[in-house]
């Protein structure tokens, strides 16, 4: 093979990309699998998840409020006094036990309706004195009722939205925790997709140093021949020399960016373990990708953004949250109306006979009023619950902008992206025929080692460049995916 064939082979290694290094320490991974790994694994998305499923569990909790309830009690008393001498009648003991049950259920416009069956016996003992001998008398009376209740705020906590805030927050907050869900997805996406182009960059920045190093090696060899029949100085030889410490520094550091960009695509993906494979990429950055449409990109991107679906959200609860917090700086005033047939007589059977007969009854009404004097935790919590609508609004509003220019920004990227590439393409075209027109004339004895060596670096870096434009391309159809969806 003449020198000049093995100068085109060296090229040619040096423009295309070379397969990954495969060994039992590197594991090779698709975008696709990165992804769906990201999302199985990773402990901020999953804190999300369960964020979400939190708020969802509150949700169902909070629309409790509608459930019936069932309430019973039993209570004692017993009371004994020794009789005084002088009054014609004196109660010396009682006592009395009595049960209650109800089933209540909760008005969607305030307050609740329920019924309430209840028991009370009663074991009296009195002294009667009429002037003759005195008598102790010992009477036992059973008193059943049944009553149908209602209860109703006239003031405060009435009405179908008072009733319904604490559901209707409970779900703004289910809502809210949802696209917050959401844009952590949209978050890892975008990080794991960005981490993954960087490390497919830094590993084909790793293969054009390799080739680099394998052209100053291959140039050192023929000035090895040259220096040995005496037809080169010394001085081309410890440039050869130079040429070579320098790519390989340059192939290390390489190398070590490779290693930092695999270590931060596993801990997107969730991966602990530090004695695991290392990260290959699979995805070339040379294959054609499409550009999405950026036509309406940010009218897209404002009916698409979870960040500003979680905060309408936060404001529709912010708005719940002022309602319910100025409600309760108006003062209680509570109805209680109740009645229904009641028995009355000194066996359990009788009493519950005349019960259902209806041949006693009783019903009551009460009014009860409260205001706390001075009332500052009401009035506070209602200029907190005003202040935290104000603060959502006003990062809403900062959200919509700082979208208006990151979409700006996305789509200048990519409009310009495959332009950068078309360049950069032709730099590197240009720059390889270079190093070999370079070789060409050292090889006449019109040139220097030195210049042939130069022209090598400038392939690289403009090869470098190439890689970099199709990174930097990946990454903006990335960030415009993340902002208008996917």
């Amino acid at each position: 093979m003449t020198a000049r064939a093995a100068l085109a082979a060296v090229l040619l290694a040096l423009a295309a990309p070379t397969a990954a290094r495969a060994d039992d320490a590197t594991r090779t991974i698709t975008l696709a699998d990165a992804l769906a790994e990201a999302r199985a694994h990773n402990p901020s998305y999953r804190a999300a998840i369960a964020a979400r499923a939190v708020a969802a569990a509150q949700a169902r909790g909070a629309a409790g409020v509608d459930d019936r309830l069932l309430e019973a009690g039993v209570d004692g008393l017993t009371r004994a006094a020794d009789p005084v001498t002088g009054p014609f009648f004196q109660e010396t003991g009682v006592d009395a036990i009595g049960g209650h049950v109800a089933l209540w259920q909760p008005l969607p416009w305030g307050g609740r309706v329920g019924v309430e069956v209840a028991e009370q016996v009663a074991r009296t003992s009195v002294r009667v004195a009429a002037g003759g001998p005195v008598s102790d008398i010992t009477t036992t009376v059973h008193q059943p009722r049944a009553e149908l209740v209602w209860q109703q705020p006239l003031l405060r906590d009435r009405g179908r939205r008072s009733h319904a805030a604490a559901p209707a927050r409970a779900s703004a907050d289910a809502d809210a925790a949802e696209a917050s869900r959401a844009a952590a997805e949209v978050a890892l996406a975008y990080d794991v997709e960005r981490a993954y182009w960087e490390l497919a960059y830094a590993e084909r920045e790793v293969q054009i140093r390799d080739s680099a190093l394998a052209l100053a090696r291959d140039q050192e060899r023929v000035i090895a021949a040259r220096a040995e029949v005496g037809k080169v100085a010394e001085l081309e030889v410890a440039t050869a020399a130079q040429a070579i410490a320098a790519r390989e520094a340059a192939r290390l550091a390489a190398e070590q960016d490779r290693a930092a960009r695999a270590i931060a695509l596993r801990v997107l993906l969730g991966d602990v373990d530090a004695g695991g494979p290392r990260l290959v990429a699979a995805d070339a950055l040379a294959a054609e990708v499409a550009a999405p449409s950026t036509t309406d990109a940010l009218a897209r991107a404002l009916a698409f953004a979870p960040r500003l679906r979680a905060l309408d959200h936060q404001g529709r609860a912010a708005a719940i949250d002022l309602a319910t917090a100025t409600a309760d700086t108006r003062p209680r005033l509570d109805l209680i109306l109740r009645g229904g047939p009641m028995g009355n007589a000194d066996s359990a059977g009788a009493a519950w006979a005349q019960l259902g007969r209806f041949d006693g009854y009783q019903a009551s009404a009460a009014l009860s009023f409260s205001l706390p004097v001075g009332n500052r935790a009401a009035t506070g919590r209602r200029d907190a619950a005003r202040a935290a609508r104000q603060q959502v609004d006003l990062e809403a509003a900062a959200l919509r902008a700082a979208l208006t220019a990151e979409v700006t920004r996305a789509v200048d990227a990519v409009a310009l992206s495959e332009q950068r590439i078309a360049a950069a393409a032709l730099a590197a075209r240009l720059a390889a025929r270079t190093v070999e027109l370079e070789r060409d004339r050292w090889q006449a004895g019109a040139g220097t080692n030195f210049d042939v060596l130069l022209r090598q670096d400038q392939a690289v870096a403009a090869e470098a460049g190439l890689a970099r434009a199709r990174a930097d391309r990946r990454l903006a159809l990335a960030a415009l995916a993340a902002l208008t969806g996917p």
